[in-house]
Formats: C-alpha cells, structure tokens, sequence
C-alpha cells in the first residue's frame, strides 16, 4: 500500500506540483482509447481535469480522501463529471472493466516494496479488458540518484495567490539505510505573508522507490503485460540510460 500521507498538506499541492510537461501526452494516449479510462494515484487532478475536459471517460483512484475531495470541488465548479474512488491501489477490484489504466507523474514509484508493486500490476491488470492498455511512468534511476545527496536544500519559492504571501519548500532526500532503491524525503513547508512574516510551518515525510527498468518488466511480465512502446520522455523520443529523465511504459494486458 501507499504510506505517503497527503492529508496535511493537500491544499499546498496544487501549489507546489504545478507541472504540465506529461499533459499532451496522456491527451494524445488517451485519444485513442475509445472506452473507460482508469487513472490510478490521481490526487487533486493536474492531469484528470484535462483529461475529463478532453471527453475521456475518466474513473479517478486515491488512496487519500482529502486529495479527492479537491478534485471533486474542482469537478462541480467546472461542471464536469468523473467516477471518484477513495482506495488503495493494492487492493482496486474492477474485473475488466477498463480499456486503459494510466499512472502519470511517477506515482508508482510510492509503492516501495516489490510485494506492493507485484500486487498493484496484478490488480491492474485484472481491472482492465483483455488487450486493454496500461501506461506507467517512472524516474530513470540512472539520473534521479544524482540529485539525492542526504542534504538540507531550498528547493523552490512559490506565490500564494489567495494570501499574497510565499510558500517555501524545502527537502532532505537520503536512501533507506541499507536499501539504496528507497529513498526517505524530509518535505518542510513554510508559509509567509505579504510581509515577509512567517505564519506557519508544515512537515511531511515522503517516500519512494528507485525500480530498474529490468526489475520493473519482469514484475509487469508476471502480472501479466507485454511491452509495445518504450520512450525516454514525453515527447516520445527513445530511452537512453545516461541521458533520459523517464522511463515511460506503454503495456497491453496479454
């Protein structure tokens, strides 16, 4: 299962996890699958709402109510609808009933041991139809174990729009001690106002897990998936070991 706790921090996310690099590419993914579509650790929606605008058939899977209960405000206030369900990827019972499943923004990786991940394909691959597609995206671990150095770092200043004030994020990234796949993150978050005056602090403990692209195929080949497409980023241009920042996966459920 998925220890990482969000709750404490859900009305930040959408503040400090403002990425669209993998939009256009899951528009362009999902465009081509004619029914139902299950995203998997969809959070507060980054890539669920242009999904859903885009027409796709969307069914949004969280382990964290609070984040889900962000994505659904957002859903009424732009009236739109997605099936929304509060569970564990590990134990998800859907028995065929997907033509695609996705997981963007390297969310897999919060599954930390190989039992967790081996149950979440198996699981994945019984939700959806036979043939049906499954995308997965994962760091390269090649490249991400560069910058995880077991030191204290800022590593960015955001604008709090409602309040005029800053959000400041910093992070401790360190490997498990005696597993160097798993890496502990020490997130602190602080919040200032317009003034510079420090209103709040917030801490949130974050781990993941560094999976070989070697160690990753031979779990989905025994859940039950074969490889049609491999790229190195969102812009679908080929892996290379040293260079690519992802791992990106398209299966189909043999």
């Amino acid at each position: 299962m998925n220890t990482n706790d969000y709750s404490g921090i859900s009305d930040l996310y959408d503040i400090y996890v403002p990425a669209e690099f993998d939009i256009d590419f899951f528009l362009q993914e999902t465009k081509e699958i004619n029914g139902p579509v299950l995203e998997l650790m969809a959070g507060t929606g980054r890539v669920s709402l242009p999904l859903i605008e885009a027409g796709v058939d969307l069914t949004c899977e969280d382990s964290s109510p609070e984040m889900l209960a962000i994505l659904d405000e957002k859903l009424r206030s732009r009236n739109l609808q997605a099936h929304l369900v509060s569970e564990d990827v590990c134990s998800i019972d859907f028995k065929g009933k997907f033509d695609a499943v996705i997981i963007p923004f390297n969310s897999f990786a919060h599954l930390t041991t190989v039992d967790q991940q081996k149950m979440a394909l198996i699981r994945i691959h019984d939700s959806l139809i036979p043939g049906g597609v499954f995308i997965c995206t994962l760091s390269n671990p090649q490249i991400r174990r560069q910058q995880i150095d077991g030191n204290l770092r800022l590593f960015r200043k955001y604008s709090l729009p409602e309040t005029g004030g800053s959000l400041l994020l910093w992070l401790l990234e360190k490997f498990q001690s005696g597993n160097p796949q798993v890496v502990e993150t020490s997130e602190f978050f602080e919040e200032y106002d317009r003034m510079g005056n420090l209103l709040r602090k917030r801490y949130m403990e974050l781990h993941f897990r560094l999976s070989e692209r070697e160690e990753f195929e031979a779990l989905a080949a025994s859940a039950g998936f074969e490889i049609t497409t491999f790229y190195g980023n969102f812009d679908r241009t080929p892996f290379e070991s040293m260079i690519s920042q992802h791992m990106i996966w398209k299966f189909k459920a043999a």
